[in-house]
């Protein structure tokens, strides 16, 4: 800081053309000096100039090369900037300028400046530099977009404004010996502050609404110490998003003490080794402590406040009855054996409820993970060095509404399980924004779950894009291939883009499950072999079921049934009879609960040519009747339900009605116009458009619906609606009969002669006929912008 008796106040600027100083011969009046002999205690001054642009000239002002004591102050530089190379014994004051500029600067003061941009870097590069940026300087009070700094040491930024950059607000690599102290870091569209370095500290700064991280280090002996971060990592609109935070650890040697995150928290702390780290007291997420496990065993975590909860190299864990949210990710272990983790919340975090790395032995149990940013539930490798996790159990846990509504990268998923010998079962997942499961790895047991409304929903123009990661159950994650999958017993509804979906596995066995209503295809299975699929009831899925072989190829088609007269599939858009029975379906004498001609699966994906071509895969032995319901003689019911008219023109009526309830769902919709049916439709279409009608006419319209036992239902819905007619037109006919009256009117006065080819021009102003006649009002719309003649030709 400058001493007191160099302290001058601003008074008003002259015009000054731009200074050049190439060596201490360069401190010249001509050059803007306006006193001192360039001493440490009568350093140059050179002040009170505003700097008017020149042609050939990139900066306003230039120094190079000397080692003179100088002060520039109180100068405006409009839009041009300030570069400074090879220089010592500086100090810049109340600048306001477009940019500032520094190669291998030392023992320099720069304060109260007003820039864009300030960049200390060694022959302007990143990466490795042979020359110095700066040394021993002072960056401090200043109102600054943008500050980077490259292989610089002993610098102290203290006192500053840091905010609106497009980029990051403090970017530093290289560096050492840096003090960050007192300053405010704020809605830059990137990381608050990232650098790499070595002994750096991180003090007493606010730290808010960054788009990327609030900090993010990396290098070695860090101190990150009293500060507060606040909203890091907000979605805005256009701008590409990622997992962000107020702080992404990196680094060796880090001590965090006496922070405080409010909706912020922390991400990588257990994902190395945790010596590296040092979290000690003090830090708060949310008002409630941040709590820091490693190399460690026994630990029981239950029924105390948390912010946020970090394990890392520990055994024998027990956490229960603890409630996280509203932080980064609510829970991280890394490196864990043996952990139960047990009714416990981790709701509302900006990221992941629960991150689990290179774990074994990990039980989830009874625990509420729903409305997070990123994935409910993320368990598995994040690299090829991670080892990976096994014997995990996910039970009886409701999981979901996670994911933002934009994509986070490829983040959103209920649970994302990359690991080996796993067992989900009891869960209820629905409405995360990618799929419920994502799953990956080897020995899975996924059963008695109900997984509904994962994957968004589907768009009215069906033009969406096939998504592996979008839908129910998705077996995808596997690396090369997963493998020795058990889907059994679940209930899969209403997800998009399926209900199950197997991609690039192997034995994946899908059985006796209800997949319902899935807004595109029930089951779909893509270059995987071999995996019996059978006794599963595909009801009202817009397509029931979709195989694409590997290389594409029919003899690595799986098997759609287990063997006669177990049977395949429940299929309810099959519209065989069931007369015959026999391995072959030749012996018709008795009926045996098996079609008598096979499935045939949908053979295209008109939405994406990810999924197409008629590959023959069927089911040779359709069940007739739902696999595992006992049969009931109770029609579907119509609680609260109506019929309704969507649309009407002269010769058509649009109808739509909301879904009958039954047992598993009705799967035929019968339409009546009056007593007459005319039309029956499978049970995952719920409108129908009736044409052919008379313009004007009343019609009477019902709908009933139908269960797989044949139950119909005899009270459905009805309508009564018309048609529309061409009196409902009349305003068109008046205008019509008005403008033809006045027409013959204006002739029968001689004012416009129809048959003489009366000159007709147009113009902007209201309609007008010659001798003065106006058409306004009324007429000005039927006969608009005309201008009549009744001058003869």
């Amino acid at each position: 800081m400058l001493p007191l008796h160099l302290i001058q106040q601003a008074s008003a600027l002259q015009s000054h053309s731009p200074i050049t100083i190439d060596g201490n011969a360069g401190f010249t009046a001509l050059n803007g000096v306006n006193s001192g002999t360039g001493t440490a205690a009568d350093p140059y001054i050179i002040e009170g100039w505003d700097i008017v642009p020149a042609p050939y000239f990139n900066n306003a002002i230039t120094v190079s090369d000397t080692t003179a004591y100088f002060i520039i102050r109180n100068i405006t530089t409009h839009t041009l900037g300030v570069q400074f190379q090879n220089v010592t014994h500086f100090t810049l004051d109340t600048i306001s300028t477009a940019g500032l500029f520094f190669g291998n600067v030392r023992n320099g003061v720069i304060e109260r400046i007003t820039s864009p941009t300030l960049s200390i870097a060694g022959t302007y590069c990143r990466g490795y530099c042979p020359s110095l940026g700066g040394a021993d300087l002072t960056i401090a009070n200043s109102v600054i977009n943008n500050l980077h700094i490259d292989h610089s040491q002993n610098l102290t930024i203290t006192g500053n404004n840091i905010s609106g950059s497009k980029i990051k607000g403090i970017d530093m690599d290289q560096s050492s010996n840096i003090t960050i102290t007192n300053n405010t870091i704020s809605s830059n569209m990137d990381d608050g502050i990232a650098f790499f370095g070595y002994n750096i500290t991180v003090s007493n700064n606010n730290i808010t609404a960054n788009v990327g991280n609030g900090l993010s280090p990396n290098g070695v002996n860090i101190r990150i110490l009293r500060n507060h971060f606040s909203h890091n990592g907000p979605i805005m609109p256009g701008v590409p998003i990622r997992p962000t935070t107020g702080l992404w650890l990196g680094g060796t040697n880090v001590t965090l003490q006496n922070n405080i995150f409010d909706s912020d928290g922390i991400i990588g702390a257990p994902s190395v080794v945790a010596p590296n780290y040092f979290i000690e007291s003090g830090n708060l997420a949310n008002g409630k402590p941040i709590i820091f496990f490693h190399d460690c065993q026994g630990v029981n975590v239950d029924s105390v406040p948390v912010g946020q909860l970090l394990i890392a190299n520990c055994s024998h864990i027990r956490i229960s009855n603890i409630q996280v949210l509203n932080t980064a990710d609510g829970l991280q272990m890394s490196s864990v054996h043996d952990a139960i983790i047990s009714g416990s919340d981790f709701s509302m975090n900006k990221r992941n409820g629960i991150s689990i790395l290179s774990s074994t032995s990990v039980t989830i149990l009874n625990d509420s993970i729903v409305g997070n940013g990123g994935d409910g539930i993320s368990l598995g490798p994040s690299g090829p060095y991670v080892v990976r996790s096994g014997r995990v159990t996910i039970k009886d846990s409701n999981v979901g509404n996670n994911g933002d509504s934009l994509h986070v990268s490829q983040t959103g998923a209920g649970i994302r399980l990359d690991a080996d010998n796993c067992t989900l079962t009891g869960n209820v997942i629905y409405s995360n924004l990618l799929s419920g499961m994502l799953l990956g790895g080897t020995n899975f047991t996924i059963t008695s779950n109900k997984v509904t409304a994962n994957g968004g929903t589907y768009p009215t123009n069906s033009n969406a894009l096939f998504s592996e990661w979008s839908g129910g159950i998705s077996v995808a994650l596997g690396q090369p291939a997963s493998q020795w999958f058990w889907i059994s017993a679940n209930n899969i509804s209403r997800n998009f883009v399926f209900g199950v979906g197997v991609f690039w596995s192997q034995y994946v066995n899908v059985t006796r499950n209800l997949i319902v209503s899935n807004q595109a295809y029930g089951i779909v299975v893509s270059h995987s072999y071999p995996g019996p699929i059978y006794n599963n009831n595909l009801i009202n899925n817009w397509i029931d079921a979709v195989e694409v072989p590997i290389n594409q190829s029919p003899q690595y088609l799986n098997s759609w049934n287990l063997t006669y007269p177990a049977g395949g599939n429940y299929w309810s858009d099959y519209t065989g009879s069931d007369k015959c029975s026999g391995p072959k379906q030749d012996q018709c004498n008795i009926a045996d609960n098996i079609g008598d001609t096979p499935k045939t699966l949908f053979a295209c994906v008109t939405e994406s040519n990810y999924l197409c071509g008629n590959y023959n895969a069927t089911d040779p032995y359709p069940l007739m009747k739902p696999y595992g319901f006992s049969r009931d003689t109770d029609p579907p019911t119509w609680p609260n339900a109506t019929l309704r008219v969507t649309q009407a023109t002269t010769n058509s009526i649009v109808l739509a009605w909301a879904p009958a309830v039954d047992q598993i769902g009705a799967i035929r919709y019968a339409i009546y116009e009056g007593n007459n049916k005319i039309a029956t439709l499978k049970g995952s279409i719920l409108s129908y458009t009736v044409s052919g009608l008379t313009a004007g006419t009343p019609y009477s319209f019902h709908v009933e619906a139908m269960d797989p036992w044949g139950n119909w239902s005899t009270n459905g819905p009805s309508v009564n609606a018309s048609t529309t007619g061409w009196w409902q037109y009349w305003y068109l006919v008046v205008v019509v009969i008005a403008g033809v009256g006045t027409a013959a009117f204006l002739h029968w006065k001689g004012w416009l002669r129809l048959w003489r080819r009366s000159r007709i021009t147009l113009s902007k102003r209201p309609a007008q006929v010659s001798k003065g006649c106006w058409l306004s009002g009324f007429f000005g719309p039927v006969f608009p912008q005309i201008r009549g003649s009744n001058r003869p030709e």
